[in-house]
């Protein structure tokens, strides 16, 4: 079965070309379209990939051989893991079109289906565009249109506190000895994914707001009052700017962290947020 309509879409001459080489290699049992060009909340625009499943016998074929280029113009292109234990191919072709191929066996595509490690990525739409393995009635019956609410235990959010407020620490003592470089990637990527996971919670459990992943759409589901924060939690590569922001993370986590915990009616650790900040406080 093969499915192929809008003829508008930008991408719409790539995927022609897949599904002709689907039907002409047995070997490539199913192609699926995923990602923002087959959801409704938040569709595609002008700046969208094409997200694409592929499960095939013949994955090196996708993955290290000459296929991808049966497409288009390969310009860049490289690999990456990817989720069910598969290997993404990333590329973009000419007229900077960007493809990201996941590509599985079909053992590796239906394992990921029924173990349910494929529904956070198909469970906003996807539509089949060639299949002969089954996986349309499979999908139908595994894939879950809800979506999962970002949540934790008091347990994992006592952990994530703790790692947070030890690593302010952390960052702050590589400030003053001068590691300016691994100081910034703790300010502005570590101790960020601890602050994201408290922000994406607070706002489920305060706003019921529906949170995207990896920060995804985070000007449109966090409140104002957080993003104003957030314009002073980020620092150049500059010290002094970097100690300023360190302490703006620090305040905007234990803020959102305290009301998460009061929402939940978690044990807030006090003294933990006590500490660090007399340490930033002390020592800035």
């Amino acid at each position: 079965m093969n499915r192929l309509t809008n003829t508008q879409d930008k991408y719409h001459g790539i995927k022609q070309k897949l599904l002709l080489l689907a039907e002409k290699h047995a070997e490539i049992k199913a192609v699926v379209e995923i990602g923002s060009s087959t959801r409704s909340d938040v569709p595609a625009d002008e700046y969208s990939d094409l997200d694409l499943i592929i499960a095939t016998d013949d994955t090196d074929a996708w993955l290290h051989g000459n296929l991808p280029a049966e497409l288009g113009d390969v310009k860049v292109s490289f690999v990456e893991p990817t989720l069910g234990g598969g290997i993404e191919r990333r590329v973009l072709y000419g007229a900077w079109l960007d493809v990201d191929m996941i590509v599985f066996t079909a053992d590796q595509f239906l394992n990921a289906v029924n173990d349910g490690s494929a529904n956070w990525v198909m469970n906003r739409g996807y539509t089949v565009l060639h299949d002969r393995i089954g996986a349309a009635e499979l999908l139908k019956q595994k894939i879950n249109a809800e979506i999962h609410k970002a949540d934790f235990s008091e347990s994992e959010f006592k952990n994530l506190a703790n790692n947070f407020y030890f690593h302010t620490v952390w960052a702050a003592k590589k400030l003053l000895r001068g590691e300016l470089w691994s100081a910034k990637m703790c300010l502005d990527s570590y101790l960020k994914n601890l602050l994201l996971k408290v922000l994406e919670v607070y706002a489920a459990t305060k706003n019921h707001a529906d949170v995207w992943h990896d920060g995804r759409f985070l000007d449109r589901w966090a409140d104002k009052e957080i993003r104003s924060e957030l314009k002073n939690c980020f620092a150049h590569y500059d010290k002094t700017d970097m100690k300023n922001a360190l302490k703006s993370t620090h305040r905007l986590f234990a803020r959102t962290a305290k009301e998460t915990a009061a929402l939940k009616n978690f044990v807030y650790p006090d003294e933990a947020e006590k500490f660090s900040e007399d340490f930033l406080e002390e020592k800035l």
